[in-house]
């Protein structure tokens, strides 16, 4: 005897008819409701106050870290406007480092492999562009940053020590850093950078007429440990041929940082009278010859020069 075949049909929901239970106009509605829910979440969201927040680990003597406004950037993340980093304690000093537009967004690929606090940067800075990204795993944190064509003449940090004149010149390079939280400060830094038409015209630094000097490139690579900036290696050509290598012992601020510097200073056929001029006056052992090298010490804002 055979059992009677039972036959399941598998119900089909469509918008029609789903729309028998509940009217087409409500559903659309809804959808049109949740929309501008998410748009007006977005838009109303706190972001401000949620990075400030996030900065306030980072707000801390001897730095503070600031900005105007916050913008939500969407595929840019969030827009930092007028971001600087400058002394806890500025009293007048230009801050150590400033650009008019920050982006930050989470990477996408750390994201999806459960890392949120790994983030890609952009920056618009001292009319050129920057680069980078931030990567933590298990308290470490690392860093990289490239920069392309910033102005030389429009970093105040460095034009403040000059009482007139001009500066100019385009810079290039990149930044590598690593260490640990909290204590980033003790953390360590690696780098390149390339200066394009270096200039100084018309400078006078603490009451002393410094002559025009014109480099056509400089290079250098650097590491910064312990709060001790390390040259490593650099040269300079164009209206004399530079090379110098030793250590700053940085400060706050920055202009009593300690220097101790190994020069060497090489003029030629190119090489203009004042400057000639300047590098004869250069105090030198007796019976040392004339392109001997140079010791340069004191501090960033009065070197002295043996």
């Amino acid at each position: 005897m055979r059992l009677p075949r039972l036959r399941l049909r598998r119900p089909r929901f469509s918008l029609d008819s789903l729309g028998a239970l509940v009217d087409r106009r409500t559903i659309l509605y809804a959808g049109y409701t949740a929309a501008l829910f998410v748009l007006f979440l977005f838009v109303t969201f706190p972001h401000e106050l949620v990075v400030r927040r996030a900065l306030s680990g980072v707000n801390r003597r001897p730095v503070s870290v600031d900005f105007s406004s916050v913008n939500f950037a969407w595929l840019n993340g969030y827009e930092l406007n007028s971001f600087h980093v400058a002394p806890a304690e500025a009293d007048g000093q230009p801050p150590y480092f400033e650009c008019a537009h920050v982006w930050v967004r989470p990477a996408l690929g750390a994201l999806l492999r459960g890392k949120p606090y790994d983030f890609l940067l952009g920056a618009d800075l001292y009319g050129g562009v920057a680069d980078g990204e931030i990567i933590t795993d298990a308290g470490a944190v690392a860093a990289k940053v490239k920069w392309k064509d910033l102005n030389l003449g429009r970093y105040r940090a460095l034009t403040a020590l000059l009482e007139e004149g001009q500066l100019a010149g385009r810079v290039s390079g990149f930044l590598n850093f690593e260490g640990r939280a909290p204590n980033l400060t003790a953390g360590q830094s690696t780098g390149e950078f390339t200066v394009e038409g270096a200039a100084l015209t018309g400078a006078k630094v603490s009451g002393f007429t410094v002559p025009d000097l014109r480099l056509r490139q400089t290079k250098a690579k650097f590491a910064v440990r312990e709060g001790r900036l390390e040259i490593q290696e650099f040269q300079a050509t164009g209206d004399v041929d530079l090379q110098a290598s030793g250590n700053v012992l940085l400060h706050d601020p920055p202009q009593e940082s300690v220097l101790n510097l190994r020069v060497n200073i090489q003029q030629g056929l190119t090489t203009p009278d004042a400057v000639k001029t300047l590098i004869a006056l250069i105090p030198r052992p007796p019976g040392s010859k004339p392109d001997a090298p140079i010791m340069i010490t004191g501090t960033l804002e009065r070197p002295h020069v043996r």
